[in-house]
């Protein structure tokens, strides 16, 4: 089955908070603080979108342990698999955070939210998307080279959690095409 089918990404609306910050915790459960959302959603040069799939489409949840606890989703909402958040500064798009539920990874999800990702960055006229990446996130690497991101730069003990460092990737857009 064909699970992108029916993904649509749009604009994170204050609704979708809830369930965002349940994919946070899951993706990311040493994060502290978690992102504040609802700020991010009115910033000026934030970015916020959600990928979301319709009912019909979920996988089976029965054998899969959220970390915790719960998804977020209301029986009301469609359920949203992926997020991110970019700030638009300077002609560059500098991804700050980019979340896919861990039951939907390796499903094409991030690498469909980065081509909306891109393809915005495009349209905006920005120069360059830049983003860190933890070096032993080897699929998130992975990702992001067959996009074409470079690594650029190094941050030390960038992560918090463990004092990780952080790679510094870029994507050049000058050349770039969306198609």
């Amino acid at each position: 089955m064909d699970h992108l089918y029916d993904l649509k990404i749009r604009s994170m609306e204050i609704k979708d908070i809830t369930q965002v910050l349940a994919i946070e915790k899951d993706a990311f459960p040493n994060l502290f603080p978690s992102t504040n959302f609802r700020t991010e959603i009115s910033r000026n040069i934030s970015q916020c979108i959600v990928a979301e799939i319709s009912e019909d489409r979920l996988l089976d949840h029965s054998d899969f342990q959220y970390r915790d606890g719960y998804t977020g989703q209301n029986d009301d909402d469609r359920f949203i698999v992926a997020y991110s958040v970019t700030w638009e500064i300077a002609g560059e798009n500098h991804i700050i955070s980019i979340g896919v539920r861990r039951r939907y990874l390796r499903l094409g999800i991030g690498m469909k939210m980065m081509r909306s990702i891109i393809s915005e960055s495009v349209k905006n006229t920005n120069q360059s998307i830049t983003l860190e990446v933890r070096p032993s996130n080897d699929a998130a690497k992975i990702l992001y080279e067959k996009l074409n991101f470079q690594v650029v730069g190094r941050r030390n003990k960038y992560y918090s959690d463990n004092l990780e460092d952080a790679l510094i990737m870029t994507l050049d857009l000058q050349n770039q095409n969306t198609n």
